[in-house]
């Protein structure tokens, strides 16, 4: 060991005996799990932030970008919590900001991070002089410079709205904003809008203004992954539960299959040769439903008549149309045309629009950010908001056109375009995207930088990612565990951008410092560099805990299971606690890893590689 700590402690241009000293920039969820590890290993820390208050996006400040009033988690709290500090039970599972933002100063309270903070300094500039970093601070109207061994950048891009320029912008007399700056919807009230962006931004705030405005248009360029915050309408569990370990193992394209052909009560199902073999292998499983799901097991038996299902063997599959928001537009359209006769016609709408926004995202499941915000899709199915392509220009005045060519006039666009990818303060240094860090958190020739809260996951949430790189960074700080070389990680990042490149393409060219990743698989791998993921085998003595981590939700409790950090009190907190699993669910779930894992991990020692299990 003290080999090795020798080892990491010289790639990091440090003395042995020399007690590391590691600014962090940025007091949001990101730097904050940062300082917490970093202390745990006896490494000084010292955080600056540019606000007047801890907890980044999730501050309220009417000057700054960052939550509106109106901002509820789109994330259950199971994923947005940290590994070893669950959340209250009292507390919602979809907490407002105000109450994540609390969560947040309890966290540093608890950990002694609070003293570390110091508010309203902007790091202006970062350079690297000889082994020290320094930093140079804006603090009032004075600057002034410290120093850092080595430097954590959590301070994410949210800072610089994006404002895309549309042709003849200047010509339009209406009210233009970015949804980072619009903290409430009086600002057009009664007034016409276009919401620009189906992310969930626009999917917030297109459903938000709905009770302000009185014309709403969602423009956008493309369909996208909807997923509504519920199981069901009775809202007792979360929609995120359903990405367990027992499902998450699939490969890409039957992990899409699975999702659109393998749910019962999803609307437009898709026949597909994996839903056919899903089907067969899961007969015994129905069987022993029959007492309990009568309904469910006799409808699964009749599928085995239903002669498409078997066609679908010997067919070509087409995943997905193509990326079009003037294609969605026509159909959502078309679905919607008259206004719903009935609360149940209106149930019927919502539940057809969001596999139709799947199909015109232009890519398949899971290869692609979701939008965990299905409410607008409800103000669609009622007419209160009308699916439009993308603006393509200004005409002058109110009038906008639309990519199709049909105009409106309308009183304001509120942009949910994203933000600027840049960080300024970084000198002499272009970090771009993930290109250009190794596992999206390190600079591959210089290990002293790290990042940490710039990887967004498709799904699940950002803190389990950020807490999990600020782990491996504090190890790897301490000595605790090494990198490869400089060369060995600019191998991987080559073959991470040509993979991800390939099948991000819709998302390729966006100069974004992060990287969209699959939120299971990297949050696996990642605990496999800090050695905490959980062992199955090791919790068959604990059967309860097993049965959570199987099939419960892919959330951080599970990272406190194995490994030199375990918190097993903490997990059994979060994991004895969780809501009642959908019975369905289970069977299906069950079906999955008992029954298809071994058979694809057999096909694949056959040599079927397209069959690999993630994990």
């Amino acid at each position: 060991m003290l080999k090795l700590e020798k080892t990491i402690l010289h790639t990091l241009n440090l003395e042995e005996q020399y007690s590391m000293r590691v600014c962090v920039i940025g007091a949001g969820s990101a730097g904050l799990t940062t300082a917490k590890h970093l202390l745990e290993k006896g490494i000084d820390v010292e955080i600056l932030e540019k606000r007047d208050g801890l907890g980044g996006l999730w501050y309220f400040s009417k000057n700054s970008t960052g939550v509106s009033s109106s901002t509820f988690a789109t994330s259950s709290k199971t994923y947005l919590q940290f590994s070893d500090f669950p959340f209250k039970k009292d507390v919602p599972h979809f907490p407002h900001h105000t109450i994540y933002l609390q969560y947040l100063k309890d966290y540093a309270e608890k950990y002694n991070i609070l003293p570390l903070i110091k508010y309203d300094r902007e790091v202006i500039n970062l350079r690297k002089n000889g082994k020290e970093w320094e930093i140079t601070v804006r603090h009032g109207n004075e600057t002034y410079i410290t120093t850092s061994d080595a430097v954590v950048v959590s301070s994410g891009i949210h800072h610089i709205p994006l404002m895309p320029e549309i042709p003849d912008q200047e010509k339009f007399t209406g009210l233009l904003t970015h949804s980072g700056l619009m903290k409430t919807g009086d600002d057009v009230k009664g007034k016409r809008v276009v919401v620009m962006g189906i992310g969930e931004s626009g999917a917030d705030f297109a459903h938000y203004l709905t009770s302000y405005a009185s014309e709403v248009y969602l423009a956008l360029r493309r369909g996208v992954i909807v997923q509504p915050r519920w199981e069901s309408e009775d809202a007792v569990t979360p929609v995120d539960f359903d990405g367990s370990r027992a499902k998450a193992w699939l490969p890409r394209e039957f992990l899409h299959d699975f999702n659109n052909g393998c749910y019962p009560y999803f609307p437009l199902r898709k026949y597909s040769a994996f839903r056919t073999f899903y089907t067969l292998l899961g007969l015994p499983v129905w069987f022993a439903m029959l007492p309990i799901r009568f309904k469910n097991a006799i409808d699964y038996f009749r599928s085995l008549f239903d002669w498409k299902m078997w066609r679908a063997l010997f067919q070509p599959q087409q995943r997905h149309g193509p990326a079009s928001g003037i294609a969605l537009s026509k159909d959502c359209a078309e679905l919607c045309k008259e206004p719903p006769k009935s609360a149940a016609e209106a149930e019927e709408r919502y539940w057809t629009l969001m596999p139709l926004f799947w199909w015109h995202s232009g890519g398949i499941y899971n290869s692609q950010p979701f939008t965990k915000s299905a409410d607008f899709l409800k103000d669609v199915a009622n007419k209160k908001i009308q699916v439009m392509p993308t603006v393509s220009r200004y005409n002058g005045g109110l009038e906008v056109e639309f990519e199709d060519g049909s105009t409106k006039e309308v009183d304001a666009v509120v942009m949910c375009t994203g933000y600027k990818s840049v960080l300024p303060f970084l000198e002499n240094r272009e970090i771009n995207n993930y290109r250009e860090l190794y596992k999206h958190v390190f600079m591959p020739d210089d290990p002293t930088m790290a990042f940490v809260g710039f990887a967004r996951p498709n799904i699940g949430a950002l803190p389990p990612l950020a807490e999990m790189q600020a782990r491996w960074i504090a190890k790897v700080f301490a000595g605790e565990v090494k990198l490869p070389s400089s060369e060995e990680m600019k191998q991987s990042m080559a073959v991470t951008t040509e993979y991800l490149t390939k099948l991000r393409a819709g998302y390729a060219k966006r100069n974004y410092i992060g990287a969209t990743v699959d939120y299971q698989t990297y949050l696996d791998e990642l605990a496999g560099y800090v050695g905490c993921r959980p062992s199955l085998l090791k919790l068959l003595g604990r059967p309860k805990l097993l049965f959570a981590v199987l099939f419960g939700p892919f959330a951080s409790y599970q990272y406190r299971l194995n490994g030199d950090d375990v918190n097993f009190e903490a997990a059994e907190e979060v994991a004895f606690n969780l809501p009642p699993y959908s019975v369905d669910r289970l069977f299906q779930q069950f079906v999955l890893f008992f029954f298809m894992k071994p058979l694809f991990s057999l096909l694949t020692i056959l040599g079927f590689k397209r069959f690999r299990p993630v994990f």
